[in-house]
């Protein structure tokens, strides 16, 4: 249900990125996953699903049901982030530059934009992106 109803964005992103169905992207995301969380609307239904892998690779896909939650998902995702950030010094990957939800995320979530460059089976225009753990590093 969850990858039938994905964001055209997210869809798109998942094509431009592995040429693959959003079944197969969600099925080897959770997989490949070491923390893997998803989000369900008051109905109990999977409107959203995140985690990241045991390199920091730090992935989101959602529907649009995610909109109408914003502002709880707001407040409660940075704290998430920062969880995989204590267990992963670096977090990062790779976002469509047309997925404008995704990149105000991910930059509400301290991430930093290093390069645009052509990515994926499609060669499609994407941001590297990583956020560094800064008290990893205190002294």
């Amino acid at each position: 249900m969850l990858a039938k109803n994905l964001r055209y964005e997210d869809k798109r992103e998942i094509l431009s990125a592995s040429g693959t169905l959003p079944i197969v992207a969600i099925s080897y995301g959770i997989s490949e996953s070491d923390l893997c969380f998803t989000i369900c609307n008051v109905q109990d239904i999977p409107i959203a699903i995140f985690g990241v892998n045991n390199v920091g690779a730090i992935w989101f896909l959602a529907t649009p049901e995610i909109e109408k939650i914003s502002i709880p998902f707001l407040r409660e995702c940075r704290g998430v982030v920062d969880t995989f950030n204590k267990k992963y010094p670096l977090l990062w990957n790779y976002v469509d530059a047309r997925n404008d939800l995704h990149i105000k995320w991910l930059k509400f979530c301290g991430f930093k934009f290093i390069r645009k460059l052509n990515y994926g089976v499609l060669n499609k225009p994407f941001y590297e992106i990583a956020k560094l753990c800064v008290n990893q590093y205190q002294v």
